[in-house]
């Protein structure tokens, strides 16, 4: 799993943060968290986390003066911003420094879904994971929940439920998901959406509230912006080429 280490001078917004988002789904752990951003530069030096989201106004080290100090300690993390008064420059001076993205608070679940899936993306491909040999058996439990997966994409389950399910720890599952198909269990559901979308826009005269439902996503907006995340267009503009 890839780790996370989480700052905020306020304690019970970080305590949030660790607990509302889904992490492991997204095949993420929470390492540390700290309030006092000082400290927080010793404890990421010394944890190395793959990623450190951090909010912005802070006493002690800003956001800004945080990023830079730990950048000039050798610490190649990936960073996500957070902030509740976010100004343009702010902004601007944050993805000057390479930040990976900026989140406004408070945090919005299916907004930050979206970083996490980026992020996976982006660290499976910075830190890729020795590929299984090809004549090893791979756990067939495991086997059986991908299938399952693959075939009840549309259908909302965490990977907890799937532990349970297919008696494998939820721990374990985020291994081998790294380890077999280099992907983590939310990149894997949004990639069989995404194809099961085009399939549905090249094939059906379904609508694209019709569409998104069939895909597994309740809200069409959210679903309108992994699919532009996914294929650099929104599914109205790839109806639009096709024709």
């Amino acid at each position: 799993m890839f780790k996370v280490f989480l700052v905020d001078d306020e304690e019970l917004i970080i305590k949030q943060i660790a607990e509302s988002v889904p992490w492991m789904d997204n095949g993420f752990e929470v390492i540390g968290m700290e309030t006092n951003s000082k400290k927080a530069v010793e404890r990421v030096l010394e944890l190395k986390p793959d990623v450190i989201f951090s909010d912005l106004r802070m006493p002690y080290l800003d956001g800004h003066t945080f990023l830079k100090t730990v950048r000039e300690n050798g610490l190649d993390a990936e960073f996500v911003m957070l902030s509740a008064y976010g100004t343009f420059e702010d902004a601007r001076t944050f993805f000057q420094q390479e930040g990976f993205d900026y989140l406004l608070k408070p945090l919005q679940i299916p907004e930050v879904q979206l970083v996490l899936e980026k992020l996976a993306t982006k660290l499976s491909i910075k830190h890729p994971q020795k590929a299984v040999d090809s004549e090893e058996i791979v756990n067939p439990a495991f086997v059986a929940l991908v299938e399952y997966v693959r075939t009840h994409f549309n259908e909302k389950f965490t990977l907890e439920q799937l532990g349970k399910k297919f008696a494998l720890n939820p721990g374990y599952i985020c291994n081998l998901f790294a380890e077999n198909h280099n992907t983590t269990l939310t990149c894997l559901v949004t990639q069989v959406r995404m194809e099961h979308a085009v399939v549905l826009l090249n094939t059906s005269n379904f609508n694209l509230k019709q569409i998104a439902n069939e895909c597994g996503y309740k809200d069409y907006f959210y679903f309108n912006k992994v699919f532009k995340g996914y294929y650099g267009m929104a599914p109205s503009q790839y109806e639009l080429e096709r024709v």
